[in-house]
Order: C-alpha cells, then sequence, then structure tokens
C-alpha cells in the first residue's frame, strides 16, 4: 500500500490496474484503517480525503462518535451532547444544557433519534404544560416552547451539520406552540422605581461584602438605562462601556447583532464605581470574567418584586405581575410617557420589526389629540 498526496490516504493498485483506496484516522486513541472503494466505483484520492475529513471531524465532536454513525443506534442524549459540544462557550450555552437537565432530557434522553416522533413531541407538550415550578405555578408559554426548540434545534443540526437523513419530528404540523401573549401591561413607574431603589440601598442581607446588593444595583442600573434584555444585560463587560460618550455596546443575542444604548446620568456613578476595580474584560455585573448565571438574578430580584408590587396577584397573571422583563417594558414605557418619537424607541429597543415598538405609542403623551386640534379647518361652520 503507498501514500498519496493527500494525508492518511493511501491506495493499492492491482495487476489489472484497478486502484483500491484507503484511510487511516485515529478515533477515541484507536487507529482505524477503512477501505474508501474502488478506482472502478469512481472513487478517487480526493474523494477519499474528503471522506476521511468526514470522518475527523466528527471526532472533533465527540471521541466515540464511530458507534453514533448509525443514527438508529443513537440516543437522543447523545444527539443532544454532540451539539452542545458545538455551540460550547455561546452565551446561552449553560441556559440550554441547564434546561435539558431539568426538563427535556429526562423526558427525551433515552429516547433513540428515529422513535421520536410528532405524536411523542406533542405528548412532551402535553406534560410540560401541566408541570408546576416549586408545586405553585405552571411554567410560562415561551418556556414551554423553548424546551421543545431544543429538540427540533438538535434535528436540525444532525440534519445540516451531521448529514443524517432524518425528520424533524419538533418542525411538524402536529406539533403545536403554546400561545404566547407578549403583551405586558404592567410597567414601573417613577414612584415606584424611585421605591425599588429605596428599597436595595436599605437592603440587609448577609452577602460577602454587600456583593449581591452591589451587583443588583449596576444590573438595575444598566436596565433602566438600555433597556436591554436579561442575557444582553449580563453580557456587558468593562470593555462596552465608554464613559466619556455615555454610550454602551449592546449585545442582541436573540437576533446575533450588537447596537448602541446610554448610561443615564442618573446611573454614571454607580457604573463608575463598578467599573473602578474591574479589568477590561470583566463583566459588570458579575464583576468577574465569566458571566453570573442568568438564574441569578431572578432568585434575587423576584421575592422583592413580590414583596413590592405583586400582593394580592395571582401567580399566572402575566400581564400585571412585575418580573425581570417588565424593566425592559419599564424602559420602552418611560421613553413613550417623555414623547420619544416610536422609531426611537424602535431603535433604543433593537426592535427587528415596528409592530414590536407600536404598542407604546398609546402611552405617549402626544396620542393625537393635538394633531387633530391643529388641523387647518375653519373656525366657524
Amino acid at each position: 500500500m503507498e501514500k498519496t498526496k493527500f494525508t492518511g490516504v493511501f491506495k493499492r493498485t492491482s495487476n489489472d490496474g484497478i486502484t483500491v483506496y484507503y484511510i487511516k484516522y485515529s478515533l477515541k486513541n484507536k487507529q482505524h484503517l477503512e477501505k474508501v472503494g474502488t478506482s472502478v466505483e469512481g472513487v478517487t484520492a480526493t474523494y477519499a480525503a474528503k471522506m476521511r475529513a468526514k470522518r475527523t471531524s466528527i471526532d472533533r465532536l465527540r471521541d466515540d462518535a464511530p458507534m453514533l454513525l448509525n443514527q438508529k443506534q443513537m440516543t437522543f442524549n447523545e444527539a443532544f451532547e454532540l451539539y452542545i459540544k458545538s455551540i460550547e462557550g455561546k452565551s446561552d450555552t449553560e441556559n440550554t444544557k441547564s434546561r435539558y437537565a431539568n426538563h427535556v432530557g429526562p423526558y427525551f434522553a433515552n429516547f433513540r433519534l428515529d422513535d421520536i416522533t410528532p405524536e411523542v413531541v406533542e405528548d412532551f407538550r402535553q406534560k410540560a404544560r401541566s408541570k408546576k415550578k416549586d408545586n405553585k405555578t405552571f411554567y410560562a408559554p415561551k418556556t414551554v416552547n423553548d424546551w421543545i426548540n431544543i429538540v427540533g434545534t438538535v434535528y436540525n443540526f444532525l440534519i445540516s451539520k451531521r448529514d443524517l437523513k432524518l425528520s424533524n419530528p419538533a418542525h411538524a404540523a402536529k406539533v403545536e406552540r403554546e400561545k404566547i401573549d407578549n403583551d405586558r401591561e404592567r410597567y414601573l413607574d417613577i414612584k415606584e422605581i424611585d421605591k425599588l431603589w429605596d428599597y436595595l440601598d436599605n437592603r440587609i442581607g448577609t452577602e460577602f461584602k454587600g456583593y449581591v446588593t452591589e451587583y443588583m444595583k449596576v444590573f438595575l442600573a444598566l436596565s433602566l438605562s438600555t433597556g436591554a434584555r436579561l442575557s444582553s444585560i449580563l453580557s456587558i463587560s468593562k470593555n462596552d462601556i465608554n464613559l466619556d460618550t455615555s454610550t454602551v455596546i449592546i449585545k442582541n443575542h436573540k437576533s446575533n447583532r450588537t447596537y448602541h444604548g446610554y448610561i443615564h446620568p442618573a446611573f454614571e456613578d454607580i457604573i463608575k464605581k463598578r467599573m473602578e476595580s474591574l479589568s477590561q474584560i470583566d463583566y459588570l455585573v458579575s464583576g468577574t470574567p465569566n458571566i453570573l448565571s442568568r438564574s441569578a438574578p431572578y432568585k434575587v430580584f423576584q421575592p422583592i418584586f413580590d414583596e413590592l408590587f405583586n400582593q394580592g396577584l395571582k401567580p399566572d397573571d402575566r400581564k400585571r405581575r412585575v418580573v425581570i422583563h417588565t424593566l425592559r417594558h419599564t424602559f420602552a414605557s418611560q421613553l413613550a410617557i417623555s414623547g420619544t418619537p416610536i422609531y426611537t424607541i424602535m431603535k433604543l429597543m433593537d426592535h427587528a420589526d415596528i409592530n414590536q415598538t407600536i404598542r407604546y405609542a398609546k402611552l405617549s403623551p402626544e396620542n393625537g389629540r393635538n394633531s387633530v386640534f391643529n388641523l387647518s379647518y375653519r373656525t366657524n361652520y
């Protein structure tokens, strides 16, 4: 057997001129020699090299990938591990791992890929929608959809990146999504914002050196200044802040783009003080080179919101309950109340569609009354 110009590709030519191509590669620290085919079958050294690249790229995703090449032998848990390996280091990776471990994995983990049908996914949806957190509140419809989307995403990964011949059971017409009412009516007025700040100023806790209260204040200052989503606030680093221009670069993880926001003068001292002790790569909220977990703000803010603003409301009252996302809604609502043009609000919120922003128009002091009164009609008809 002789080498070719391609790494790991070898050939053997018989007396009748037929060339057989082989590839050598290492998987799971074990050497493999695989026959690719013959020249009679149309196999070339270039084709063999591509086959070897495919084998070794699978190895980079998972050490025991060879046994997973047969999709019928792959469990959903093995497929998820392949997928999560491919997105390691991205902003939402840890959140996806948590959702899988707590909600998706316990149901799907041991299913073979070919055994997961739209009916199976629909059964999961029905069980998920009746699931309660802390034995009290049902999970939000969007959360249930996010769990189903993990299933769909894993299948899409296998189909597009691994060339597996699969149909995506989560995208079938039989699998409905939960209907989401995103039209939250609740926002904080100025007095309520002051009340929240007073609570933090007087908060008594046992946390080490007041760390939790400090990061809560930084989180609140950035939220009320920019209206950015939770994941975006958590991923703002010292490098993203320019105090000379009071600007901040914000990462929109939902649409995978960046945009600019501004630091309100009322919060400059809080941000400046926080930045003094940080390196350029440290994140403002966590105060370290590591992004704070998404669950941390929920755990500390939600009890405060419940105490200050949610008394007497049902746990599933999404329109009137104050939650973390209410801070984003507050930012846009206060802009509208102050008379900010709707297109400016759209830009500051980084909405992709004006229809996402138009609901704030009803809060504008210029609600059309002055426009009607300023029409050039005669005064004596």
